[in-house]
């Protein structure tokens, strides 16, 4: 399995929206959470105190140690370890809780378990996982210090060491690949919106192979079908031949006639009248009835095959009116199967040029030491913002207070 983990940097002012996703509090966008099994959650950190709390404990501690924090610093680092449903499901439910329990192990050897403020898992979701925070503190001087504790050497560390110590531990578990920051989405809902794009796409990709597989199954089907169909055309065709041969007489026409007598007048002239003895007679009599009967039964084969034929026909017509229904929507599938594949794409290549853009940016402002001097101008021009749009509302509603 490959490892599946996303972390991503938080300022005080964004711990109470972490707090409320993971007590499931407030309004919930993710369709996905099924309360009904929220009770089944884990927290492997127990404390009285909420999330923020903890938070603000731990930074006001380090404030009193020497550390400078600032409005705009990073005071936590919010991870998501994920097992997949399928991998879930072949651990089991113990072997998946002990997954995440060494999980946590790792990351308070390698931060601190004072500093590790939460670590809870979710049941409630169709793919189990932990979301666990803690409070970036440089081990070296004991100082909050996020750009210390949490830079791209260490964040490629914890790719590399977590599998091998999860190995360790009896976890087939080995890195994801690719680089750490071309791959990495710092927004958290952005990874889950993305990922969750990836999943639908491939699930209609799959319904779409099996309804391509189906109606080549169908078409096969058809073709079959009206194959018969053709052999049994020619078959009552057959029958017909073979029963129109069959009528014939046992005897030739001398046979039956080499015992008739021309009858005569007085004067010896021929009546035109036969006189044939009365056995030959009877058997004229009896193939002459055998003959009406066979011709009789022809003449119905016929017509019931005529009939047969006709409704043959239809049938093979609309039978081949189907699977040209079926080529063309085999056709449409298959277009469609493509596009799907091509948006696929074309989202897998807007995911890696957003993540390019988010690491370019990061990089060139750390690089300058600009990068919480920038956080924090953002901030204050978000403030401004907000002012402006409240005293445009005051002054919108003075307006309709004097129109009226």
């Amino acid at each position: 399995m490959e490892l599946a983990w996303n972390t991503q940097k938080n300022k005080l002012s964004d711990v109470k929206g972490k707090e409320m996703e993971q007590e499931r509090k407030g309004k919930l966008k993710n369709k996905d959470i099924d309360l009904s099994r929220t009770k089944c959650n884990i927290d492997l950190v127990i404390s009285e105190k909420n999330l923020y709390q903890r938070v603000k404990e731990r930074v006001d501690h380090l404030k009193k140690s020497g550390s400078r924090v600032q409005k705009n610093s990073v005071v936590m680092y919010s991870n998501i370890l994920t097992v997949s449903e399928e991998q879930a499901n072949i651990w089991g439910e113990e072997k998946t809780e002990q997954y995440f329990k060494k999980c946590y192990e790792f990351f308070c050897n390698e931060f601190g378990e004072e500093n590790v403020v939460s670590a809870k898992v979710h049941k409630d979701e169709t793919s189990p996982h932990m979301h666990l925070h803690f409070v970036p503190v440089n081990k070296e001087n004991g100082r909050l210090q996020a750009r210390v504790s949490m830079n791209k050497e260490k964040v490629n560390y914890i790719h590399d060491e977590l599998p091998l110590f999860l190995q360790k531990h009896g976890f087939d578990v080995f890195r994801a690949a690719g680089k750490t920051k071309d791959n990495n989405i710092e927004d958290v809902h952005e990874y889950k919106e993305i990922k969750k794009q990836v999943e639908d796409l491939e699930q209609v990709v799959t319904a779409t192979a099996m309804n391509i597989e189906q109606l080549s199954k169908k078409r096969w089907e058809l073709i079959n079908e009206n194959e018969t169909v053709k052999r049994e055309i020619e078959k009552r065709k057959e029958q017909l031949d073979s029963l129109t041969q069959n009528i014939s007489f046992s005897k030739s026409v001398k046979e039956l006639t080499q015992n008739v007598v021309y009858e005569k007048n007085l004067l010896g002239k021929k009546t035109g009248n036969f006189i044939i003895p009365e056995d030959d007679f009877r058997k004229i009599y009896g193939y002459a009835k055998k003959s009406f009967e066979k011709n009789r039964e022809v003449i119905e084969l016929k017509d019931k095959l005529l009939f047969d034929q006709s409704g043959l026909r239809e049938k093979n017509k609309k039978l081949q009116s189907e699977n040209n229904i079926m080529k063309k929507d085999l056709s449409f599938l298959r277009e469609n199967l493509a596009l799907e594949k091509k948006e696929k794409e074309m989202i897998q290549a807007d995911k890696n040029e957003l993540q390019r853009k988010n690491s370019f940016h990061e990089n060139f402002l750390r690089q300058r030491n600009l990068l919480e001097i920038f956080q924090g101008w953002l901030e204050e021009q978000k403030k401004k913002l907000g002012k402006i749009k409240q005293e445009k509302e005051i002054k919108k509603k003075k307006n309709r207070g004097m129109e009226r």
